[in-house]
């Protein structure tokens, strides 16, 4: 009977080489689980202090991805010491080669997926436009996953190339086709990432005004002032200049008023004065000018500018009305009159219309003479 030993053979390896594996792959498990124990949290309380969330992700690819990869890379150096039929070797690295595309791919889109997250998070969005996140990831992880399964077929010995071309060539069919509608969906991420409005906003677009109530992939809905919704493309939205009202930091306000002819002019002169004061004693209001404009038809126009530091059209128009009342009140006990349209008539003494009225007849007899001899002739 033969005896055993380090050198006997066993399926054309020695039983040395396969403990020398075997003692290499132990090396390898004992020293990732030492820096499992020691290592690593230590690294996970010094990158905790700056970012709790990403300390996690650390953690995740360390534990999750980079230790299976390692164990694999391990497998694939002992397996190369030993002598082992050609598509044994290859079934091997074929599986060790797709599972490591799988948990680098895996890691890469952690790294992805943490970032739009973080960037979210920081825009603070609304929980209505929170599928775009998950339409991005998963457009995202679509492609990444073609390209990887397209490496692993490269890897594999076979031809791409003509799969290659076939997706590009369906690819442009069918973006001739949806050519629409692939235009509002880029549009659609214009607007998620520009940001030209939220849920919430009141905006003017030509000649339609209203709240924005939903944003679509395809569309955006508006609730008009009237009280119907519009529907409006996003291409129409992205190449039209919108006016946003929600984000107005403040409304300059002008407006003008105007006061009889017969005012005096001590009083003329206060009136500016009392606007002035009227407008500072109003909360969310800055005073700009108030002036003596002009000599208006009917009225001595008077010209007023100030801020409102609030963008709310309600707010504006109430502080607007709490002013016309202060200047209705101010003004009575002033003795000041607002003016309004009128027409003045001046009429001249009757003595002189007589004597043009005469005059006016004697003209007319005289022409009347003319006339009748010019008829006898």
């Amino acid at each position: 009977m033969q005896e055993i030993g380090l050198g006997t053979m066993l399926l054309n390896n020695s039983i040395e080489n396969y403990l020398l594996a075997l003692l290499f792959l132990s090396a390898v498990y004992f020293i990732i689980r030492i820096f499992d124990k020691v290592l690593l949290g230590k690294m996970d309380l010094f990158v905790e202090k700056f970012s709790h969330s990403f300390s996690v992700l650390l953690k995740k690819i360390i534990k999750k991805r980079i230790y299976p990869l390692l164990y694999l890379l391990a497998l694939f150096l002992a397996f190369n010491e030993l002598k082992t039929s050609s598509q044994i070797d290859n079934f091997i690295n074929l599986i060790l080669m797709i599972l490591s595309v799988i948990f680098i791919v895996l890691s890469v889109l952690d790294i992805i997926t943490y970032s739009l997250k973080k960037y979210w998070s920081k825009k603070h969005r609304s929980e209505e436009q929170q599928k775009v996140l998950s339409i991005t990831l998963f457009i995202i992880k679509t492609v990444v996953w073609i390209i990887a399964f397209l490496f692993i077929l490269d890897n594999l010995n076979i031809q791409i190339t003509g799969l290659i071309t076939g997706l590009g060539i369906g690819g442009i069919a069918i973006a001739f086709a949806a050519q629409n509608v692939l235009t509002d969906l880029f549009n659609y991420f214009t607007i998620f990432f520009d940001k030209p409005f939220d849920i919430g906003d009141f905006i003017i677009i030509g000649d339609y005004k209203g709240t924005i109530e939903h944003i679509g992939v395809k569309t955006t809905r508006i609730r008009s002032l009237s009280g119907e919704q519009l529907i409006i493309s996003n291409t129409d939205l992205v190449n039209s200049r919108i006016n946003n009202y929600k984000r107005m930091r403040q409304r300059r306000i002008n407006f003008s008023f105007g006061v009889t002819y017969d005012t005096p002019l001590e009083k003329l002169k206060k009136v500016t004065g009392i606007v002035e004061d009227i407008i500072k004693s109003i909360d969310k209001t800055e005073f700009d000018r108030a002036h003596f404009a002009e000599y208006a038809d009917s009225s001595l126009l008077f010209q007023v500018v100030y801020y409102v530091t609030d963008s709310d059209y309600k707010l504006y128009m109430d502080i607007q009305q709490q002013i016309n009342f202060k200047l209705k009140e101010n003004f009575e006990e002033l003795g000041v009159s607002f003016a309004f349209p009128t027409q003045t008539i001046h009429f001249a003494s009757s003595e002189l219309i007589n004597k043009k009225s005469e005059k006016v007849v004697g003209i007319n007899k005289e022409d009347q003479n003319n006339f009748d001899k010019d008829k006898i002739n």
